[in-house]
């Protein structure tokens, strides 16, 4: 049910944003004038009650006031003037003077409404606004009314004061008063939405203009930026969020472009020796040792496109989060221990030493810190001049395990150390060296660094190149 209601209400509220704000200015126009008038109605209605109740306890005292200055009953009949003086004005007012024994002495009843039996009040006690009671005229709405005995002159004859009220005039006033707050509230409601309608168009006007930008960034224009400098904060922080955006994918569309350069490059080494050998050993009959010698070289071509496309479908799982990671709590200085087992008779043959240093402990997956580990040292033993040494320092810090890898060499320029983790990029401009590294090592490295929240840094200077893997130490 509540994903129908948001279904329909989504295709009920208009899709344009300025409408919307139109609509909600209205709605909350209209909500305070009818809150405003209800409370104005309730307030006129309680003010005319309380008025013509405290007009009726008026009446009581004035017409007693005005048997106290007559001597019987036949001076009221005589002075039924002065009583409908009093009725004068007083839209409803039914005034009544009989005597004990109930016969009319003054009759105000224009309409001649039925007057209920009511209990009257004493002479001595003085009438208030809670002796009043209820009774329902002819239009059935609820009345005020009170009876009461009166004195004449200084006598102690009594007569009965009956002062009713028909409130029916109260309802019709309050009939008008709410058809004027209704016509009032509508109108307050039009005017409120046509005015947040125009006020909305003119405040997305800085909006529409950014949209326009934006209209304009394609893919060969991914230089182009919204100006948010006249836009409100609002705004100015979703162009600013734009930008970023614009910048990340011009960063992320320029990267790919260059890998594609680099991988179209590095693909086409290994197929046109591929081709190339193949067309030679064709050309004319070959003997067995000779074929065997082809498949041979083939073969290490294979193997090459085999570990790149390893690799690059590796970086790419990694890219997505879809390598599966099984870390534990490992022994750093053993496992670069195992890994540079691997590579002393690679060492040997080059005159370099290993030098392993420090114990500490690491938290990571067992697989994918050995593969970090072997690409930094081939990286290492490959660039470094022969008979030099290579070190492996293991170090324990308060907030992560550090594993350094340093080689003596050329050094990197400073302007390189920013690309050295890029795919397919390699110091040597050249690339002479594409035969035997693929430029994907320490991206790998940099990937299974971010899978684990860590992170791999590089530095070059006087001669020395040093490349460190920081894996953040595991909360207890």
């Amino acid at each position: 049910m509540l994903a129908i209601s948001k279904a329909l209400a989504a295709r009920l509220l208009p899709q344009s944003l300025t409408a919307r704000m139109a609509l909600a200015f209205g709605a909350v126009a209209a909500a305070i004038m009818a809150a405003m008038g209800t409370y104005l109605a309730c307030a006129l209605s309680t003010q005319l009650q309380e008025r013509d109740e405290a007009e009726l306890v008026g009446e009581v005292v004035l017409v007693r006031h005005l048997l106290s200055e007559v001597d019987s009953e036949t001076a009221v009949r005589e002075g039924m003037h002065r009583f409908a003086d009093i009725a004068l004005g007083h839209e409803g007012l039914i005034l009544l003077v009989r005597s004990r024994h109930g016969e009319p002495l003054v009759t105000l009843n224009p309409r001649h409404e039925a007057v209920p039996p009511l209990k009257a009040l004493p002479a001595d006690v003085h009438p208030e606004p809670s002796m009043l009671q209820t009774w329902y005229p002819r239009n059935g709405v609820p009345s005020r009314a009170i009876a009461a005995l009166g004195r004449l002159g200084d006598t102690d004859e009594a007569v009965e004061i009956v002062v009713l009220r028909d409130a029916g005039y109260r309802a019709v006033l309050m009939r008008d008063y709410q058809f004027h707050v209704f016509w009032a509230t509508l109108c307050a409601t039009v005017a409120a939405a046509a005015l947040g309608y125009l006020l909305a168009r003119r405040g997305l006007r800085g909006l529409r203009r950014m949209a326009e930008e934006a209209s304009a960034v394609t893919t060969s224009r991914l230089a182009t930026r919204l100006d948010a400098g006249t836009a409100p904060s609002e705004l100015r922080e979703l162009a600013d969020a734009f930008n970023g955006m614009l910048a990340r994918l011009q960063d992320s569309f320029s990267r790919l472009s260059e890998f594609s350069a680099d991988l179209a490059h590095d693909f086409r080494t290994p197929l046109s020796n591929l081709i190339g050998q193949t067309e030679v050993t064709l050309a004319q009959a070959r003997n067995v040792a000779e074929y065997e010698a082809l498949l041979e070289s083939n073969l290490e071509e294979y193997d090459r496109l085999s570990r790149m496309i390893e690799n690059m479908l590796f970086l790419a799982r990694a890219d997505h989060a879809q390598v599966a990671l099984a870390p534990r709590t490992l022994d750093a200085r053993a496992e670069v221990e195992a890994v540079a087992e691997y590579f002393e008779a690679v060492a040997a043959e080059r005159a370099i030493s290993l030098s392993l240093q420090g114990h500490a402990p690491v938290r990571a997956d067992q697989t994918l810190l050995r593969r970090a580990l072997t690409n930094l040292l081939d990286n290492a033993l490959r660039h470094a001049p022969q008979g030099s040494r290579v070190s492996v320092i293991v170090s324990a810090e308060r907030e992560a395990t550090r594993i350094r890898v340093a080689n003596g060499g050329a050094g990197i320029p400073p302007e390189r150390l920013a690309h050295i983790f890029g795919r397919f990029y390699r110091g040597d401009p050249a690339r002479s060296n594409s035969a035997h590294s693929t430029g994907l090592g320490l991206a790998i490295v940099d990937s299974i660094m971010r899978l684990h929240d860590g992170r791999a840094t590089v530095s070059s200077r006087q001669g020395l190149t040093v490349l460190e893997l920081v894996f953040p130490l595991p909360t207890p």
